[in-house]
């Protein structure tokens, strides 16, 4: 079970403002959110024992023409140069 304390610093990390009932339910959550991670952690996995263990399976790379910038900018509300023009989204810094 996670203890007051760590709950408290974990709220505060989230920037979570926590009263009553709140507490009490969040503890649980948490609990059991971290009691499945433990069971997870504690899986047994059979891997490959051969040289390649790890390595993955990859196709490989075809050097396929694209579409030209051109045409496909022709979709943009807004671009500039060879580039689409997005509006930011969040953040508060540059």
């Amino acid at each position: 079970m996670i203890s007051l304390d760590e709950l408290k610093k974990l709220a505060n990390l989230a920037k979570l403002s926590l009263e009553g009932e709140d507490v009490d339910a969040l503890a649980a959550d948490i609990t059991s959110i971290l009691e499945f991670a433990n069971t997870v952690s504690e899986a047994v996995v059979d891997l490959p024992k051969d040289e390649a263990a790890g390595a993955y399976n990859l196709r490989e790379d075809v050097v396929a023409p694209s579409y030209p910038a051109e045409e496909i900018l022709l979709n943009a509300a807004e671009k500039l140069d060879t580039y689409f023009v997005a509006r930011k989204i969040g953040g508060t810094g540059a």
